[in-house]
């Protein structure tokens, strides 16, 4: 038989394990808190002057983008950096956003018989192509600015050729250094460069539709 004074210590440090794992037990059970992602969306509002209707139909084709612009929101720092914010988004990647403004712009100049998604038309007499070339926010400058460029050709669908091309950018200053002022700041350069570009194809000289009369003859 253990003598008692042996016994305290075997006592002692039983207490503390007890102790130790009443403490530890309950905060093991509870889940760590994990940050939310936020997700920012862009709606664009499209105002664009109704022009000179024609019976031609145009195409319009998903605007090509790099994987630089993507749903990580991204933004320019000091000696060319491109990094992107953390857990903050778009809830959409910008090249379909782009696409659709364009679209739709397009399609509230009145200026063509029908606009659409190019590979949902049978045969559209134009067609509108393009590139995403810059979305993000340009920190390097004060106070920082949202940034957008689009790089569009208009083409007659049969024929080669460019009727109109252009190189549209536009920038907005933030009203804040946060993704929410970022997310307002790009609504507002969408929706003015689709309306810049509806605008500029609609005065466009745009050639004649083919027709059994003016088709030339075999």
């Amino acid at each position: 038989m253990r003598h008692p004074a042996l016994l305290r210590p075997l006592r002692y440090g039983s207490t503390i394990i007890i102790t130790v794992l009443v403490l530890v037990v309950p905060a093991c059970l509870h889940s760590p808190e994990i940050e939310k992602i936020h997700y920012y969306a862009v709606i664009p509002e499209i105002h664009v002057a109704a022009a000179t209707p024609t019976t031609l139909t145009l195409g319009v084709r998903p605007l090509f983008a790099k994987n630089t612009y993507g749903t990580a929101m991204a933004y320019l720092d000091d000696n060319y950096q491109l990094g992107y914010q953390s857990r903050h988004e778009w809830a959409e990647n910008p090249a379909p956003i782009v696409t659709r403004a364009l679209q739709d712009a397009l399609a509230a100049s009145a200026r063509f018989a029908d606009v659409g998604n190019a590979a949902d038309m049978v045969r559209p007499d134009l067609l509108l192509t393009g590139e995403l070339r810059a979305y993000h926010e340009n920190r390097s400058l004060q106070p920082p600015q949202a940034e957008l460029e689009v790089r569009l050709e208009l083409r007659q669908a049969t024929e080669p050729g460019s009727i109109w091309a252009e190189t549209l950018r536009e920038t907005e200053p933030m009203k804040a250094d946060t993704p929410a002022a970022l997310a307002e700041s790009m609504t507002i350069l969408v929706g003015r460069l689709a309306t810049h570009a509806a605008s500029s194809i609609a005065a466009a000289p745009l050639p004649e539709k083919e027709t059994d009369s003016t088709r030339p003859k075999e």
